[in-house]
């Protein structure tokens, strides 16, 4: 299953800045089990490659909030220019952006090696990130929506039984959420929606490497597809939602 590096950035730097964690526990979190992070590109240094501690020391000085996008074509809500770095974040379907300053990860893994993952942030200086708020209560309610308009679709097009020919497969994404990458003290609603995305995205991976699934001709195949769409959308807007709680205003 994929694994998303730009919300848990985003939530872990917001908890940092808003002093409630250190820039250690930042890094340690965000890292995990990859080999320490690096980054491209930054302006403000000439050594071709810094940490990602330089971009989070810069972010702060910078002072205004950093937020996860997660952009796909038809949709780049909350994603400023230029081009190159729309285009790159467009690419990698992530990025974050604080004050003037946008990385979008690059991500090199190694299976079935173990050896750890690298991650190479790519930096660009950016525009003025546009104005994309979304309250956690409102991607909670646009996503209980989606799932049962997804549902109602999928069981319309007689295409829903795909799930049980991967029974296994989707009993693991659907533990998904129980992994999440959170700081301490995040605001418990958006965790809970936060691992309610990740595991339908473990679910929407697990789609997507079966295009066919149940459906039997083209016309199934179409119906699944645009089934499954709202669902994508939403879970989308969800994760945005969840890992920007700290960085956007409002009770949430």
């Amino acid at each position: 299953m994929s694994r998303l590096r730009s919300g848990p950035l985003a939530a872990w730097t917001s908890t940092w800045l808003s002093g409630h964690t250190s820039l250690d526990d930042v890094l340690d979190a965000v890292t995990g089990g990859d080999a320490p992070h690096q980054v491209g590109g930054f302006a403000d240094f000439d050594a071709e490659l810094v940490s990602l501690r330089e971009v989070l020391v810069a972010w702060r000085r910078a002072g205004g909030p950093v937020r996860v996008v997660l952009p796909v074509a038809g949709d780049v809500r909350g994603l400023p220019g230029p081009a190159q770095f729309r285009s790159a974040a467009l690419e990698a379907g992530e990025a974050v952006c604080g004050g003037r300053v946008g990385i979008v990860p690059q991500v090199i893994d190694y299976y079935p090696s173990s050896a750890p993952s690298t991650v190479l942030w790519q930096a660009f200086a950016t525009e003025e990130v546009p104005v994309d708020h979304v309250s956690v209560a409102d991607a909670q309610y646009e996503l209980t929506h989606a799932i049962r308009e997804s549902a109602s679709a999928l069981s319309a097009a007689d295409v829903a039984g795909w799930i049980d020919d991967v029974a296994d497969e989707l009993h693991d994404a659907r533990r998904a959420g129980e992994h999440l990458c959170l700081p301490p003290r995040f605001p418990s609603r958006a965790v809970a929606l936060v691992a309610q995305a990740e595991r339908l995205q473990a679910v929407l991976d697990l789609a997507e490497r079966d295009p066919t699934g149940g459906a039997i001709d083209r016309t199934g195949i179409a119906a699944r597809a645009e089934g499954l769409r709202p669902l994508a959308a939403a879970v989308r807007r969800a994760r945005v939602a969840g890992y920007n709680a700290l960085a956007e205003p409002g009770p949430d």
